[in-house]
């Protein structure tokens, strides 16, 4: 955890004052003041569920932060000047705060399906992460990455020159499948689709990123890759910070802008899709006049068009797909992956629950960022790989790059003998390409 210190316990209190009110609204008044104690939250908590304590029931989450909103904001107290004048930055409920926004919710949003009085834990947790960020409380994988960004338009700091030379080669080792001559476009104006990848499979994984373009172009799309935008990610989500978020997200929608591309097509990535094609809208308070998609909408619809064809069953089953909370639950592509699973195998089987309803993986919410805190996302996700080895799951699937580096890990640590895939590996595996 980083912690700057730099204000007087005064003025610390007076910008936290500040962040209260702008974080705030009478949705979330009206959800932590709703608690029945009821209890049915829990088990939707993948916290809860893989290790049964209390301080793991969504509602109890909730109570933490109710304290300091007592001692600093309570409306009445604060009127009369009896609102307490102890410095945020010593004040212990502020480290139970932290373990709670940060370390012991991943903001899944699942608690919110079975509430009966609609409280969603996650969007109150955001609100302590905001404050939180007010005191520079931050787990380490959410302070350099985002500065990173911040400076250079992606989190792994690279530069348009390593961009383009990557793509060249790409295109040089994709020519054999693809044909002769074949290229990948990189600023084309005017067109159908800009596709935005992810930092690491420029840097890391150059072959996941063969396999996304080779999905696009067998499908001839009208695409094209952007020199002002190549990062999907956004980790400034999870700060709790809407400012830097906002300004992590107008990298790839100035790069749009720019090329009067029709619409943004997203690498696998949760939290990146979920703050351009839904939080952005909100934040900016008008609806988008192009479409955003994650890449396997996209293929979905070249799937059920007959733009790409598939050969089945290349892979070994039984296969299951795990649902990636920001894009299932939180951002509706529910059916898109089960129909292009289907396409690929005959023998897909569904995890207990599924759907909007499947359990985070436990390396969301910036877990999987922070090394220090991989202890706790491998414990958390004892549910998760529960939910698997009952699947008898050979090949699990997923649409999200997180997802799928901590079911790998999952896989290892829980001793289960499957191999996890991303969406775009299988499909791109088992295209039949026309070279014409």
């Amino acid at each position: 955890m980083t912690v700057q210190q730099s204000l007087s316990p005064s003025q610390y209190i007076e910008k936290l004052r500040g962040i209260y009110d702008t974080y705030t609204s009478t949705k979330f008044f009206s959800m932590i003041n709703a608690c029945i104690n009821c209890g049915a939250c829990a088990n939707a908590c993948h916290y809860y569920c893989s290790e049964q304590h209390p301080d793991h029931i969504p509602a109890n989450r909730i109570k933490v932060l109710s304290k300091i909103i007592s001692q600093y904001f309570h409306p009445i107290k604060s009127k009369l000047g009896l609102s307490s004048t102890l410095d945020p930055m010593t004040n212990p409920k502020f480290d139970t705060l932290y373990r709670a926004a940060f370390e012991n919710c991943t903001l899944c949003g699942n608690c919110a399906l079975t509430c009966p009085m609609g409280i969603n834990t996650g969007e109150i947790m955001y609100v302590a992460r905001a404050l939180l960020f007010g005191l520079g409380r931050l787990p380490s994988g959410l302070v350099g990455p985002v500065n990173t960004t911040l400076d250079t338009g992606n989190y792994l700091g690279l530069s348009k020159e390593e961009f383009i030379d990557t793509i060249e080669w790409l295109a040089e080792e994709m020519e054999e499948d693809m044909g002769e001559g074949f290229s990948l476009p990189i600023d084309k104006k005017d067109a159908q689709v800009l596709y935005v990848p992810h930092p690491l499979t420029l840097r890391d994984l150059p072959f996941l990123l063969m396999d996304e373009l080779k999905i696009l172009s067998a499908a001839k799309e009208n695409y094209t890759l952007s020199t002002h935008g190549f990062d999907v990610a956004n980790y400034a989500f999870y700060q709790g910070s809407r400012e830097n978020a906002t300004r992590v997200a107008n990298n790839p929608l100035e790069a749009r802008k720019l090329i009067n591309a029709k619409a943004i097509a997203l690498a696998p990535c949760g939290h990146g899709y979920r703050v351009l094609r839904h939080e952005m809208e909100k934040i900016q308070g008008a609806r988008f006049n192009f479409k955003i998609y994650t890449l396997v909408e996209l293929i979905d619809q070249y799937v059920q068009s007959g733009r790409i064809k598939l050969e089945k069953d290349l892979f070994e089953g039984p296969v299951t797909y795990h649902d990636p909370c920001n894009i299932g639950r939180r951002g509706g592509v529910i059916e898109e992956p089960r129909r292009v699973i289907r396409a690929l195998t005959t023998n897909f089987v569904e995890m207990t629950p599924s759907g909007v309803h499947n359990y985070c993986c436990g390396g969301g919410g910036g877990l999987a960022s922070t090394g220090e805190l991989g202890h706790i996302r491998q414990r958390m996700g004892k549910i998760k790989a529960e939910q698997i080895r009952k699947t008898g799951a050979k090949t699990v699937i997923t649409g999200c790059f997180n997802c799928k580096n901590q079911i790998r890990d999952i896989a290892q640590n829980y001793e289960l003998d499957f191999k996890v895939k991303s969406i775009v590996e299988v499909v791109a595996n088992s295209l039949i390409i026309d070279p014409a």
